[in-house]
């Protein structure tokens, strides 16, 4: 039987609070329960708390008629399920940690892939090239919670390690995959076998010198490209893009010259 470990701080979301007002009177036995059930889980450092029917009975000093009916409800609700463990039976807490605890375990992050800004949250962050990698996971954990894949704060740690120093159409990747195959984790590949990462740093020349690669995302078809200077999207896919027109510093003197640059990249290139 596999136990998350959860947050001290236990917050029942309004929408849980809306839905047990539906009940008109069952509310108050639905929240009673469900708050005993929660303050279980924190004492015993877990989402998936023992808590027989006798012993709700007596903690919450109710009739075993009572404590079965509401716990019922709760089921149907896709709030609780009850798992069996030998000789004992648990209580499992689907929805423990909050969208309002996630957003803050995650850094308040609500932008797109797109328009992110670079944050410095960890040590290897404060390099201008590495993407900030929360928006993406931010998918996976709402397609965790929507499936009922229980999660801690030790898993999210380890998810933001597997995506770090990503770049955003490589985390788009690995995660949808994951997600169209309905995995309980996704699978990056080894950096050294990422055909992206190479890319950071580097620059390009066209019309224009495009100057010091940050990340690549993909939306609506097209590669966005974000740069220190500028954000272009194009259809031209990265590796075609850098190995016509891409150069490092170190190669500015061998770079592609303007006038040289006859041909147009595929697809229309725009400016955001």
């Amino acid at each position: 039987m596999e136990q998350e470990p959860i947050e001290d701080l236990i917050v029942i979301h309004p929408n849980t609070l809306r839905k047990f007002m539906r009940h008109g009177k069952d509310y108050a036995n639905l929240l009673a329960l469900y708050s005993f059930y929660l303050y279980h889980a924190k004492q015993q450092k877990t989402n998936q708390p023992l808590a027989t029917d006798e012993f709700t009975r007596k903690g919450m000093n109710w009739a075993i008629d009572r404590v079965k009916k509401t716990k019922k409800i709760l089921k149907e609700m896709k709030l609780i399920e009850v798992v069996q463990y030998k000789k004992y039976y648990y209580v499992h807490l689907f929805f423990i940690h909050t969208k309002k605890k996630i957003a803050k375990i995650l850094g308040n992050s609500t932008e797109t892939e797109a328009s992110a800004p670079k944050t410095k949250t960890t040590k290897a962050r404060l390099n201008p090239s590495i993407p900030t990698t929360r928006p993406v996971l931010k998918q996976w954990l709402d397609y965790c919670d929507k499936n009922r894949i229980s999660y801690g704060k030790s898993n999210i740690k380890y998810w933001e390690k597997k995506i770090e120093n990503r770049v955003t159409v490589e985390q788009q990747y690995a995660i949808y995959s994951a997600i169209n195959k309905g995995w309980k984790d996704f699978y990056m590949l080894p950096l050294k076998d990422s055909k992206y990462h190479k890319l950071l740093g580097k620059s390009l020349m066209m019309e224009k010198d495009y100057d010091t690669l940050f990340d690549i995302s993909y939306q609506n078809k097209k590669y966005i490209y974000s740069f220190k200077n500028i954000k272009i999207s194009t259809l031209a896919p990265p590796t075609e893009l850098f190995n016509r027109y891409g150069y490092t510093k170190t190669q500015v003197k061998t770079a592609p010259i303007v006038s040289q640059v006859k041909e147009k990249i595929l697809g229309m290139v725009n400016r955001f």
